[in-house]
């Protein structure tokens, strides 16, 4: 049998989930599929009656499940972040299938952690949410009734990632962290805005384009400090300039 890749270094993260049956379901099927870190963010408490009904045997993963109040936090030192969603849109493009998906994660595994980012029972992740992140994923379903439950999404893209996890090349590129690549993104947008190139009243809808095109670049922590290194030197003409 071939060597599996690190299921360690994914982490499931539920946003804003209010139903503790759906944080219990989650929790046993992660177990069945090998993964174990769970991260809520905003959402109710893993440890209530009703999740420890439905996990089943998979109490360990609840009590051991980390609590924070934004996903920011919650993703701030991964590397590749992927978040569900069923809405389409300009701005929701372009989708991955489950099995698109791992072809990208499951190489990564190996010195890299990543989070697959579900959002709440009914209103999933809003346009903030996935700003943060760097692919986005739509379970394929009937286009009459394309809604999942919460953990039957999960169930789905942890089967996929059990079930592509024996047969992953190995890759050793350490990717740029989410922290750092938001902090690459904030000067750059404030450098923009300086020259112009960004509309002072509106900027959100280029920065999130801008955002989706360096999230699929995957970008490597040196080429991140490449960039700030530009948009300082933008800076600094343009201060050089404002001073003469």
């Amino acid at each position: 049998m071939k060597a599996r890749a690190n299921l360690d270094a994914v982490s499931i993260i539920l946003v804003r989930t209010r139903f503790p049956e759906n944080v219990g379901s989650v929790a046993r099927i992660m177990k069945n599929m090998g993964l174990t870190k769970l991260i809520l963010v905003d959402g109710c408490s893993p440890l209530q009656m009703n999740a420890y009904k439905l996990a089943s045997g998979a109490e360990d993963i609840l009590e051991r499940a980390e609590e924070v109040p934004t996903l920011r936090e919650a993703v701030s030192e991964m590397e590749y972040i992927v978040g569900m969603t069923s809405r389409g849109g300009r701005e929701r493009v372009p989708f991955l299938t489950p099995e698109e998906l791992m072809k990208e994660l499951i190489p990564l595994t190996p010195v890299n952690s990543a989070g697959l980012v579900f959002g709440a029972e009914r209103e999933g992740l809003n346009n903030e949410e996935l700003s943060l992140c760097h692919r986005y994923v739509r379970i394929p379903s009937s286009e009459t009734f394309p809604s999942l439950n919460l953990a039957q999404a999960v169930a789905i893209l942890c089967y996929e990632l059990f079930r592509s996890s024996y047969s992953a090349p190995k890759n050793t590129t350490r990717l740029t962290s989410s922290e750092q690549l938001e902090k690459m993104l904030e000067h750059m947008e404030r450098t923009l805005l300086r020259i112009g190139f960004l509309e002072s009243r509106s900027p959100e809808r280029m920065m999130r384009a801008l955002r989706r095109l360096f999230g699929k670049s995957t970008l490597e922590e040196r080429e991140v400090l490449i960039l700030q290194g530009i948009w300082s030197k933008m800076d600094w003409q343009m201060k050089m300039k404002d001073s003469g």
